[in-house]
C-alpha cells in the first residue's frame, strides 16, 4: 500500500490530484494540506511513504520544505513552473510533474514509487538478522534471538536473548524492516512479535514461551495474525 499526502494551496489543482489518486488501486491518502507546516505532524508519524507537493506554497516553498526534512519519504513535485526541475532532481525527487496533467501521467509516477519500494523491501528479503544501533555499537541480532519489539512513542524496545535495546525508531519502521521475515507479525499498535516464541493464544493475548511476558492482540491486527498462523477467524 502506498500511503501519501498532498500539499497544494490551489484548491482546483488539489482537488484534481486527489480525485486521480483515489482512482488508483492500493493508494491511500493520509492527508491533504495547504502548506508544508500543516503537513509536518503527519510526516513526523512516519506513516507516509510518498509526498505530492507544490513548489510555490505560503510560508515555505516546497524546495525549502524538502531540504528541511532529515529523512524524507519519496517526494514528487507537482507544479506549473518548469524552472525548478534541475534543482529538484539534484535533491533526488522521485518525479517532477508539470500542471496540467492527466491520470496516465500520475499512474507512471505511482508505478515508479511502487517499484522503488519493492526494491527496498527485496534488499532485506534474504536476511535472517536484525541490525540494531546501540550507541556507538552495531549489533547483529539473529531473528531467532529477537523475542518481540515494543513501540514507545519515538522509541522501540527490542527484547532479545542477550539484552533489551532502546532504539530511536518508530514501530512502523521496524514493521517495514521485518515485512519479509515470516516469523514476525504486528499484533498490536504497540507490539511486533516473533511467532517462534509464541506458545498459545488465549482470547486477546499471546502467551509467550518461558518467562516472556504476555503480548496483547489488537482487534485490527487479529486477521493478519491468523493469516500468518494459517488459520481463519473461525478456527
Amino acid at each position: 500500500m502506498i500511503k501519501c499526502i498532498v500539499i497544494d494551496d490551489e484548491e482546483p489543482a488539489q482537488e484534481i490530484l486527489v480525485a486521480y489518486l483515489k482512482k488508483i488501486p492500493d493508494v491511500e491518502i493520509l492527508g491533504v494540506f495547504v502548506n508544508a507546516v500543516e503537513a509536518m505532524k503527519t510526516l513526523n508519524s512516519n506513516e507516509a511513504n510518498l509526498v505530492f507537493c507544490d513548489i510555490q506554497l505560503p510560508d515555505m516553498s516546497g524546495i525549502t520544505f524538502l531540504k528541511s526534512l532529515w529523512k524524507p519519504p519519496l517526494f514528487v513535485f507537482v507544479t506549473g513552473d518548469p524552472s525548478y526541475a534541475i534543482e529538484s532532481y539534484e535533491l533526488n525527487v522521485l518525479d517532477y510533474i508539470l500542471k496540467p496533467f492527466g491520470i496516465d501521467r500520475l499512474v507512471k509516477t505511482i508505478e515508479k514509487a511502487r517499484a522503488i519500494m519493492n526494491m527496498e523491501r527485496n534488499k532485506t528479503a534474504d536476511r535472517d538478522f536484525l541490525i540494531i544501533k546501540d550507541r556507538s555499537n552495531i549489533i547483529i541480532s539473529p531473528f531467532n534471538e529477537v523475542y518481540f519489539i515494543k513501540g514507545d512513542k519515538d522509541y522501540v524496545i527490542i527484547e532479545t536473548h542477550d539484552k533489551k535495546y532502546n532504539v530511536w525508531k518508530k514501530l512502523i519502521d521496524m514493521e517495514e524492516t521485518l515485512s519479509n521475515a515470516k516469523q514476525f507479525v504486528r499484533v498490536h499498535k504497540s507490539y511486533i512479535v516473533n511467532l517462534d516464541f509464541a506458545k498459545r493464544l488465549e482470547g486477546n493475548v499471546i502467551k509467550m514461551r518461558g518467562s516472556l511476558p504476555d503480548i496483547p492482540i489488537g482487534g485490527q491486527y487479529r486477521a493478519e495474525l491468523f493469516r500468518k498462523l494459517g488459520l481463519n477467524g473461525n478456527d
